[in-house]
């Protein structure tokens, strides 16, 4: 950008939508590793600035670059660093440039282009991504600019709609569920039946919830052992589990049983021990772990996979719901970038195309001679400057920044102002 010359905004990746999950984990990136490539792709000098967000769904290069065939140089980084075959890179990857480019980070900060819609996680990982760029130098003003927008933009969505609001997750929904039973989870006890995949992954959520006092079952009391170690909770024996009943508020069932493990009799004893005080189930096992008819106890709140999902159904139809006002909100803050970034392209688009009419105007009087490119000179000027005059009022004066992006790449494209 030193030289005057119009900084172009890309980006390349893989996501969730066109790559599948062998190539995402090829070129996925460590936070290392984020900082090795910026650093060899400036030194490179195939972009002037860099941002790369990197998670378990995308791997997304943001560049401001100055020329052509920028996505090609690094599809040929990424396919030589990981040694994968271009064309598989190319058949996955998505490019897009100027105003595009833009807004589709603007969706990814706001959730609007996650496996989840409306996931928060996401926004935390472009502000992480912002970070490294600028520890490592390859972030400057147009990249900072368009992530701290970003940002600002997915913060709005989360305080200004409800898109992150209605869990959709088994795990959250549950806990959000136990939360309206109880008020507060972290004084309850959870007794989590199992310590397979899904007695882990649960164990996880529950304790992130700020559960601590879990108790973990599991007919291979090793595995009890092994998951309560990870997790910091207490292993049970699994002939105790009728026992641990009156003191569980949350009871979980994971196994892969082939009978019930929690019978109504057991509950109706351990209720009347509780003195009516309620109790939670969540039967995530198939077949069931809780017997059905503990539905019909008062004061017993029961849930199993079809019921939760009905829940997680609903919540997808109230995001959903939230997009277009989310999108509104997208739309005002990217007008705000791009209306900056448009005025910082005008200048150096306007000084190209008169430096390229001028070139044309001196091969064309070279034909003349010297006396003659003297007394046409001034005719030459002239049609210079009327040609340009048009072009670079419309462009100055234009408005909408989108449709001014739009302009000032056609404008480069039309008349090749980015060849070397």
């Amino acid at each position: 950008m030193s030289d005057g010359r119009e900084a172009r905004l890309l980006v390349l990746g893989w996501n969730f939508r066109g790559a599948s999950g062998p190539v995402r984990d090829r070129v996925a990136f460590t936070a290392d590793e984020v900082r090795e490539a910026l650093t060899n792709l400036l030194k490179r000098g195939v972009i002037t600035e860099g941002v790369i967000v990197s998670t378990c769904h995308r791997s997304e290069i943001y560049g401001v670059a100055e020329g052509n065939g920028v996505g090609e140089e690094l599809t040929r980084f990424i396919s030589d660093w990981r040694g994968l075959e271009r064309d598989v890179l190319e058949k996955a990857a998505f490019r897009r440039s100027g105003a595009d480019a833009a807004r589709h980070l603007f969706r990814v900060a706001a959730g609007l282009d996650s496996m989840a819609l409306g996931e928060s996680e996401v926004l935390g990982q472009v502000r992480q991504a912002l970070s490294i760029a600028r520890e490592t130098g390859s972030s400057r003003a147009v990249l900072h600019r368009l992530f701290e927008s970003a940002v600002r933009a997915g913060k709005r969505v989360r305080t200004e709609t409800e898109i992150g609001v209605h869990p959709l997750s088994i795990a959250s929904i549950a806990v959000e569920l136990a939360n309206k039973v109880f008020g507060e989870l972290s004084e309850q006890t959870v007794l989590l039946l199992g310590a397979g995949e899904t007695g882990t992954l649960f164990a996880r959520h529950v304790l992130e919830a700020g559960v601590r006092h879990l108790k973990i079952a599991n007919r291979t009391p090793e595995h009890a052992e092994h998951l309560a170690a990870r997790v910091g909770a207490l292993p049970v024996a699994w002939e105790s589990v009728k026992r641990e009943l009156p003191s569980a508020d949350v009871v979980v069932g994971t196994t892969a049983s082939p009978e019930p493990v929690v019978l109504r009799a057991d509950v109706e004893a351990a209720m009347r021990q509780r003195k009516g005080r309620p109790m939670f189930f969540l039967d995530l096992a198939m077949p069931p772990d809780i017997e059905p008819e503990v539905r019909g106890i008062y004061n017993v709140f029961a849930y199993d996979l079809d019921g939760l999902e009905d829940v997680a159904a609903e919540n997808r139809r109230r995001r959903v719901r939230e997009v277009p006002r989310v999108e509104e909100i997208l739309e005002e803050e990217l007008g705000r970038f791009l209306a900056w970034f448009g005025n910082l392209s005008v200048i150096p688009t306007v000084t190209d195309l008169k430096r390229r009419f001028e070139e044309i105007r001196d091969r064309e009087l070279e034909r003349f001679s010297p006396a003659d490119r003297e007394r046409l000179r001034p005719l030459a000027d002239s049609i210079v400057a009327k040609l340009l005059h048009e072009p670079m009022r419309r462009l100055k004066n234009e408005t909408d920044a989108a449709r001014k992006l739009e302009r000032l790449e056609a404008v480069r494209h039309l008349f090749d102002l980015d060849r070397d």
